[in-house]
C-alpha cells in the first residue's frame, strides 16, 4: 500500500505562527497612563496573583532590597492585572514615605489574612530589616515560627560547616559584626569546624551569595541582615547577656559602630531608627528614654566617625567565648549530612517595644557643633 495515495494533492507549508507579529504595534496600543499610588496601595492590601508572583520571586531570592520588591509588584500588577504598558508604572511618582508604606502593606498582606495572623499553615514569614551600615532596607523571606512544633527547618550545611558558621557568628557578635578571613582560616584546622581551605573558601562564597554574610574585601567578612532575621531567636536564647538591643525597634544591634549612644547611660539605638525618629518628630534631637539625656543628630554623626576611626567594638561578656565554644564542641556526632534542629518560639509576632519609645524634646540653645557628617541612606 502506498501511503502517498492518502495525502492531499495540494500541499503547502504551514504558515509560521506569529509571522507578522509586531511587538511595537502591540505596545503602542497599551495605555501609558501612570497609575496612582493610591491604586497600588489598595491593590497591595488584597492577596492575589501579584502577591503569589512576589512569593515565587522570594523563593529564588530569599533576601531582596525593599525597593526591588515594590518594583516587582508594581510591574506585575500594572501589566498582567491592569493591562497597562510595561513602562506605565515607572511614571508613578511616590515619596520615600509612600514607598515604605507600600512595602509594609505588601509584607502585612503576605503574612496575614485580612489583617489577622494566618490560621492556615503557611511555611513563610516576611520581615523588613535594615542594613546597619548602609543603611539599605531589605525584605527577607524566612520560616514561619508559629508552626515550629510541626515543622523542622533544615539547612544544607554539614556538621563542620554548621559549627564553623556558629563560630563565625559568635566572633561577629563579640566584635563589631565583622571578622577576618585570616582568623577563619586559623580555626578550621581543628574540630569541631575542621575543613580544608578550599572547602572553607567555597563555603564562604556560598554564604555570601545567599546573603548571610558580606565579603567586604579579601580579609573582612561582615554580617548581613538575613543572618539576624533568621537567627534572632537563637541569638536571643544563647547570648542574652551580650546582645545590644535598639531602644526604638527593640531588635538586635549587630554593628555597634553605626549607632546612636547616650552619653550618660550608654543605651544604644540603630542610627537609622534614630534618624527616622528625628524626621517624624521634625526635630534634630531626641531624649533618651532611660535618663532623659538629649542627643542630637550632629552628635550621633560625630560619634560614628569617632568609633569608625578608633575601631570601638562590642566588649564580650566574661567567659562568653568559652561557653559558646563548649556548646559548639558538643554538637551532636551525627553524620555530616545531618541538618540543624529547629528553633522553637511561641509567636510569629514582630519584636515590639518593651518600654516607652524615646520622645522628642523641644530644641534648646546649644553650643555649635561640627558640620554634620554625611551618611549613606536608602533613598527611594
Amino acid at each position: 500500500m502506498d501511503l502517498s495515495d492518502d495525502e492531499p494533492g495540494n500541499l503547502t507549508d504551514d504558515p509560521t505562527p506569529h509571522d507578522d507579529f509586531d511587538l511595537h504595534s502591540v505596545l503602542a496600543n497599551l495605555s501609558t497612563e501612570a497609575p496612582s499610588f493610591e491604586k497600588f496601595l489598595k491593590a497591595s492590601t488584597k492577596f492575589h496573583d501579584s502577591h503569589r508572583y512576589l512569593i515565587n520571586q522570594f523563593l529564588l531570592e530569599p533576601t531582596m532590597m525593599r525597593k526591588k520588591m515594590n518594583l516587582l509588584f508594581a510591574k506585575h500588577i500594572s501589566t498582567v492585572a491592569w493591562g497597562l504598558h510595561p513602562e506605565a508604572f515607572m511614571r508613578t511618582q511616590i515619596t520615600p514615605e509612600q514607598s515604605g508604606e507600600l512595602s509594609r502593606s505588601l509584607v502585612k498582606t503576605m503574612n496575614t489574612t485580612d489583617g489577622a495572623v494566618k490560621k492556615d499553615f503557611r511555611p513563610w514569614r516576611f520581615v523588613i530589616s535594615t542594613d546597619e551600615k548602609s543603611p539599605t532596607e531589605y525584605v527577607t523571606m524566612t520560616g514561619c515560627t508559629r508552626n515550629s512544633s510541626i515543622i523542622s527547618e533544615a539547612s544544607s550545611l554539614t556538621k563542620s560547616e554548621r559549627a564553623l558558621f556558629l563560630a563565625i557568628l559568635e566572633e561577629m557578635m563579640c566584635e563589631d559584626g565583622t571578622c577576618k578571613m585570616s582568623w577563619i582560616h586559623s580555626i578550621i584546622q581543628k574540630e569541631p569546624h575542621k575543613i580544608t581551605g578550599p572547602k572553607c573558601d567555597e563555603f564562604m562564597t556560598r554564604m555570601a551569595r545567599q546573603k548571610y554574610i558580606t565579603l567586604f574585601d579579601s580579609d573582612i567578612v561582615e554580617i548581613a541582615p538575613r543572618t539576624i532575621v533568621e537567627l534572632e531567636p537563637w541569638l536571643r536564647a544563647t547570648m542574652p547577656g551580650s546582645l545590644k538591643i535598639c531602644e526604638f525597634c527593640r531588635r538586635i544591634i549587630s554593628r555597634p559602630i553605626y549607632t546612636a549612644e547616650c552619653g550618660k547611660c550608654h543605651s544604644l539605638s540603630h542610627f537609622n531608627c534614630f534618624k527616622n525618629a528625628t524626621i517624624l518628630s521634625k526635630q534634630d534631637r531626641m531624649e533618651c528614654s532611660k535618663c532623659n539625656e538629649t542627643l542630637t543628630l550632629d552628635e550621633v554623626n560625630d560619634q560614628i566617625v569617632i568609633k569608625r576611626t578608633s575601631g570601638v567594638a562590642r566588649v564580650p561578656i566574661l567567659n562568653f567565648r568559652q561557653s559558646t565554644s563548649t556548646r559548639a564542641a558538643s554538637v551532636d556526632s551525627t553524620d555530616d549530612d545531618d541538618v540543624v534542629a529547629k528553633i522553637e518560639v511561641d509567636s510569629d509576632d514582630e519584636p515590639g517595644p518593651s518600654r516607652k519609645a524615646p520622645k522628642a524634646k523641644k530644641p534648646q540653645a546649644r553650643p555649635s557643633k561640627r558640620a554634620i557628617i554625611s551618611s549613606d541612606s536608602d533613598s527611594n
